[in-house]
């Protein structure tokens, strides 16, 4: 009886060691700070347990450091987050003579290619620029005989412009330098060109001009100038005209771009900065391509005049006009009927004095005709409707 009575008090004593023992290990843990509740909240002492009653033999900490060994994860790459990869090619530099076209081909970094349209230019002459790049470039600007140019996006990825080659360059050789950011480092390239005599004519006008210009009327030509320059300013986001430009009118040719002209016994001169197109007072003269007009105004020594504006800091101007037909604002289209040329302001007869600036600089017209066609002196040109 008592082995039974001994054996049974061993038993039950064995059965409280591993209730208590079960008990310490399975309590669970609490996360009280992870909940984010106050850290400096006083625990509740008749109803919590201190935090020191027992030691668990593995941490939280502990059990996230062995999970983070467990458990991989697989990194994938949305298509929508990819980046465009830089292509990696050779320098290269191609010319073509049958067409008078050179091109760089550039593709070691952001630009892909450049092409010039011609790499030998007179003086008066444009050069057309374009630029292809892998990825938009950040404020792109043109440098070219020393005037700063803005390079315009005109399509996905791709930038052109149109550069003046001032009347008065020295001909030789120059460089033209693309200066842009390549993530907000300045970069810069640079393109070879030359300047040759733009073959202007050398018929002196000083028996003709003589006794037009005063001083007073000198005074007055620069004044009125002021009206011009403000209309330059007004620049089109976007480009406006489209091809090649068409004559303006018809005439006869009675002035050339670049004629050096003397007034009154050396009292001013200057060389002509357009194309003088001579004909009947009221002849009709249109829009040679798309633009807004910029300044329709009525002046002294210039006569009644219109600038158009093109986009890309493109004008172009009409003086001694008879009539106006359009208002500042006005957006026009290529062969819009514009105004009536006429006599007005200082002039020695009826005549259209039709010039082209870009960005501030007078370049001859010529080269904006389809064929940059070969013009002299007392030659009849004809005006074409664009949609004949």
């Amino acid at each position: 009886m008592g082995s039974v009575v001994q054996r049974v008090r061993s038993l039950l004593s064995f059965l409280f060691i591993v209730a208590c023992f079960t008990s310490r290990f399975n309590k669970p843990f609490e996360y009280n700070v992870l909940a984010a509740d106050p850290i400096d909240k006083e625990p509740n002492k008749e109803t919590e347990t201190p935090s020191n009653a027992y030691e668990p033999s593995i941490s939280l900490e502990r059990r996230l450091e062995r999970s983070s060994r467990v458990i991989e994860f697989k990194r994938t790459l949305s298509t929508e987050t990819l980046q465009p990869v830089m292509l990696r090619l050779d320098y290269e530099i191609r010319s073509f003579d049958a067409t008078k076209t050179s091109a760089v081909s550039l593709t070691n970094g952001l630009i892909q290619k450049i092409t010039m349209d011609k790499d030998t230019y007179h003086q008066g002459e444009i050069a057309k620029l374009n630029v292809m790049v892998v990825l938009p470039l950040e404020d792109p600007k043109i440098n070219f005989l020393y005037q700063t140019y803005d390079l315009y996006p005109v399509a996905h990825n791709t930038y052109n412009t149109v550069l003046a080659v001032p009347m008065n360059t020295e001909p030789g050789d120059y460089k033209m330098t693309l200066r842009y950011q390549d993530k907000g480092e300045p970069k810069k390239l640079e393109m070879p060109f030359t300047v040759i005599p733009g073959g202007f004519s050398e018929e002196d006008t000083a028996d003709l001009d003589i006794s037009i210009l005063t001083e007073e009327t000198l005074e007055m030509l620069k004044y009125e100038g002021n009206y011009f320059a403000r209309a330059y300013s007004r620049n089109p986001d976007s480009i406006l005209y489209d091809g090649d430009f068409i004559w303006p009118c018809s005439g006869t040719i009675t002035g050339l771009f670049g004629t050096p002209r003397r007034y009154n016994k050396d009292l001013d001169e200057w060389s002509h900065k357009a194309v003088d197109i001579g004909n009947v007072v009221g002849t009709k003269v249109y829009a040679p391509n798309h633009g807004v007009v910029v300044m329709a105004k009525n002046l002294e020594v210039h006569g009644k005049s219109i600038v158009i504006a093109h986009g890309q800091k493109i004008y172009t101007i009409y003086v001694h006009l008879d009539s106006i037909c359009v208002e500042t604002g006005d957006k026009v289209k290529k062969g819009q009927f514009i105004a009536e040329l006429g006599r007005t302001g200082l002039c020695t007869g009826p005549n259209l004095h039709w010039g082209f600036v870009v960005n501030r600089i007078h370049v001859d017209p010529r080269y904006w005709i389809k064929g940059e066609p070969e013009i002299k002196k007392g030659q009849w040109i004809q005006y074409k409707n664009p949609e004949d």
